[in-house]
């Protein structure tokens, strides 16, 4: 069901990129709901889906083309910044791992007391044993769950869902400017405002650096030296 949904994915990615990026799904869907739900097993939920995610991708690349503007020196030997969008692709947004979105009720359930989750297959749903062992506040209360994405990673399958609440005491006219903050490796932060700008802190310098030290690490260890030891012990990772 994930490769298929990946499939879907570059299919419409590629319509995309050939149609001048249109990022509306409603006019995604008018040109290829009918089209893909004839030619694939996804039911028409998923199909739906896979427009939502593909245009996703594509606003979420369009503001990162925003922020890293392209720089070069004029005859002047002057710095002069041109503003990129997605035109500058040379090519469509390439889906490289299985995954999907799963829409709550529609695409994924809980079941016998939340012991079971049911989730949509190509052929039936399948019924699968969870924990919530550190989550169970999630489960009571006035939280909500929306829409989960399946990856696969590393040999493993992750079920990611997001989950909100309303806070009955937050004073909205008291916080008229309001800012999320993402963190986590690939970007370090991504923030989103009010106003649906999108900033994000790139962390591909620090994953560089960490790999540099990882394989210093390495090599200390295989040589087992006291001299190595040591250093490893300098550096906290014995």
């Amino acid at each position: 069901m994930s490769r298929e949904y990946q499939r879907l994915a570059n299919i419409v990615s590629q319509w995309i990129f050939d149609h001048g990026f249109p990022l509306s799904w409603l006019k995604i869907n008018h040109q290829l709901y009918q089209v893909l739900r004839q030619e694939s097993q996804l039911n028409s939920q998923m199909v739906q889906s896979v427009f939502r995610t593909v245009a996703a991708r594509y606003k979420t690349v369009q503001e990162q083309m925003k922020q890293h503007p392209y720089r070069y020196k004029n005859e002047d030997k002057k710095w002069v910044q041109v503003p990129r969008d997605l035109n500058w692709l040379v090519k469509p947004i390439h889906f490289r791992r299985p995954q999907a979105d799963l829409v709550r009720q529609r695409n994924y359930s809980f079941m016998g007391e939340m012991k079971q989750i049911s989730i949509t297959t190509l052929d039936k749903r399948t019924k699968l044993c969870f924990t919530d062992k550190g989550f169970e506040d999630y489960f009571h209360g006035d939280w909500k769950f929306g829409t989960a994405r399946l990856v696969h990673s590393r040999g493993e399958w992750f079920l990611h869902i997001g989950i909100t609440k309303e806070v009955d005491d937050f004073d909205k006219q008291g916080c008229p400017k309001i800012v999320g903050i993402d963190r986590g490796l690939r970007f370090l932060a991504t923030i989103y405002d009010h106003l649906g700008k999108t900033l994000f802190f790139d962390g591909q310098k620090v994953l560089r650096k960490r790999k540099k030290f990882l394989e210093i690490r390495r090599q200390l260890q295989s040589k087992g030296t006291k001299s190595a030891k040591k250093k490893l012990k300098q550096l906290g990772t014995v």
